[in-house]
């Protein structure tokens, strides 16, 4: 089984320097960290990229080519995205560790209360009448089990880093199957 971070979130809200914080922080502690670039419109990076989808297309000769706008553009890329995306996850084994940056038009911000909790009335109101059924039950669902939270991040921290990517590695039960360190002491260094 894989283990990976989705990051997503409108142009400018931080996905980049969240990515760069996580990174610096892995490289320091010793941990492996693959990030994937999913987001055609991204330029530059301060950070190693594994896997990038620009590789694969570049939008504004997307846009150009078909007259179509950013959002066009990324729709049109769905059609070579799986083969792409498949052929690059093959040259990773199944414990790696990949999070995946992508731009996300779309504000998830005003579906949820500070509490976290969907807003229905929200939700609906972007929605056809038909789903309100279906709606609510995934709704009622993710507030009575808790599926959404928010953990307040400090990049400025190492410990709140630390803290945000222990929280992450829980919910994706990463290194759930390792092994147990076991520390090495002599029998005889032990003081009475």
């Amino acid at each position: 089984m894989g283990y990976a971070q989705l990051v997503i979130g409108p142009a400018g809200s931080g996905k980049s320097t969240y990515c760069s914080s996580l990174y610096r922080h892995c490289e320091t502690t010793g941990r492996s960290i693959n990030i994937v670039n999913l987001d055609p419109a991204a330029e530059q990076f301060d950070y190693p990229v594994a896997m990038d989808i620009r590789e694969l297309i570049c939008l504004d000769d997307v846009m150009e080519e078909l007259g179509l706008g950013p959002n066009g553009a990324l729709i049109e890329l769905e059609d070579n995205l799986d083969d792409w995306l498949t052929d690059e996850l093959d040259n990773y084994m199944d414990d790696d560790y990949l999070m995946d940056l992508v731009t996300n038009k779309r504000d998830i911000g005003k579906y949820l209360n500070p509490q976290g909790q969907v807003l229905l009335s929200e939700l609906n109101q972007h929605m056809a009448p038909q789903f309100f059924k279906l709606n609510k039950a995934l709704v009622d669902l993710v507030d009575q089990y808790s599926m959404v939270s928010f953990v307040p991040l400090d990049l400025r921290k190492e410990s709140s880093i630390q803290y945000i990517l222990s929280q992450i590695d829980n919910c994706i039960q990463y290194g759930e199957d390792a092994d147990v360190k076991v520390k090495d002491f002599d029998p005889e260094d032990i003081d009475d």
